[in-house]
């Protein structure tokens, strides 16, 4: 295996080969990722959110999804070296995007949570909703005012893992605070 993958990065669509004027700026640059056998694409999308925020845009775009030029999500739970190679082409799929694109996957109807306040600050209603998606995933719709919201979707896997790191965090600092007071 090569000890670094370059891959041709893009934040922003264009449609075919013309650019549309309304949409916003489509971004393209080389990435080189370095021990590719180490990085999961969902420490990969750290990264580039990362990277792009502090070379190209200082506007702390959130990346929440990498898919690949023709359209095929990356599992976060990947490994670079697996699923990425020389010369790749891949999307980041930024949260405005990823909310346009899965909003019509949400069944309002049926929400297990709904909570709604108005906030009197800025005359705008603050909500959180969760639920399941029409795929059977759990998903969080959070929107604090026009330009603070987000849609975040979970698969069972994605559950289990965040459940297992709270445990060992918690163990870890237990374990931590043991040793602490015993010597």
């Amino acid at each position: 295996m090569s000890s670094s993958i370059r891959i041709k990065v893009q934040l922003g669509e264009q449609t075919g080969n013309n650019y549309d004027q309304n949409s916003k700026l489509i971004l393209k640059f080389v990435y080189v990722i370095e021990s590719p056998s180490q990085k999961t694409i969902d420490e990969l999308i750290r990264i580039l959110q990362n990277y792009i925020n502090q070379q190209f845009l200082n506007n702390n775009t959130q990346i929440v999804q990498l898919t690949t030029n023709d359209g095929f999500i990356l599992s976060k739970s990947d490994l670079c070296s697996i699923v990425l190679k020389d010369n790749d082409h891949i999307i980041c799929i930024d949260m405005k995007t990823f909310v346009q694109e899965n909003y019509s996957t949400i069944d309002f109807n049926h929400l297990w949570l709904e909570l709604k306040q108005h906030d009197a600050s800025d005359n705008q209603e603050k909500f959180i909703q969760i639920g399941l998606n029409t795929f059977l995933k759990l998903f969080i719709r959070i929107r604090a005012n026009s330009n603070m919201y987000g849609i975040y979707i979970f698969n069972v896997f994605e559950l289990i893992k965040i459940a297992n790191e709270k445990r060992r965090g918690i163990f870890q600092n237990a374990f931590l605070r043991f040793y602490f007071i015993k010597y």
